[in-house]
């Protein structure tokens, strides 16, 4: 009769280890799916924007370009933990180089090869986090050009 009981008992305890686990495995799988999902959704938003602060550059007036970069601003606090590995401290470059590039248009700076200096280096962090996106996704270089 003893032996009944604690088997019976021993079973349910087991039984209730085993969904505990399996629970706990099942949030854990749902979890890292969910960020996933977000990575790569959030990966598609900077290509699009960085694309879009590259053709800023290269087109427009530096002011309208740091107007641009301003005006992602809170998609990118909002959405910074999921960035991929160096994108965030890139862009902070990029913002901060290119309002060094407009204030000091505005001012008519006269010193051209430090302009020069930044201009290349801003190029340079926009390649970097194209670079970045391109490597979170395991995109290969050469399959986008």
């Amino acid at each position: 009769m003893v032996e009944t009981l604690l088997g019976g008992l021993l079973a349910i305890l087991g039984g209730w280890g085993s969904t505990y686990f399996q629970l706990r495995y099942a949030r854990k799988n749902k979890m890292e799916e969910s960020i996933a999902e977000r990575k790569i959704a959030v990966n598609a938003q900077a290509y699009s924007i960085i694309k879009e602060i590259q053709g800023a550059f290269i087109q427009a007036s530096l002011q309208d370009t740091n107007n641009l970069i301003f005006s992602h601003e809170q998609w990118f606090f909002d959405n910074r933990l999921f960035l991929p590995g160096n994108f965030p401290s890139l862009w902070i470059s990029i913002k901060g180089n290119v309002n060094k590039l407009a204030r000091r248009e505005e001012m008519k700076y006269k010193d051209t090869s430090e302009l020069e200096t930044i201009h290349k280096s801003v190029k340079a962090d926009i390649k970097k986090a194209i670079s970045e996106i391109h490597n979170d996704m395991g995109i290969d270089k050469d399959e986008c050009l």
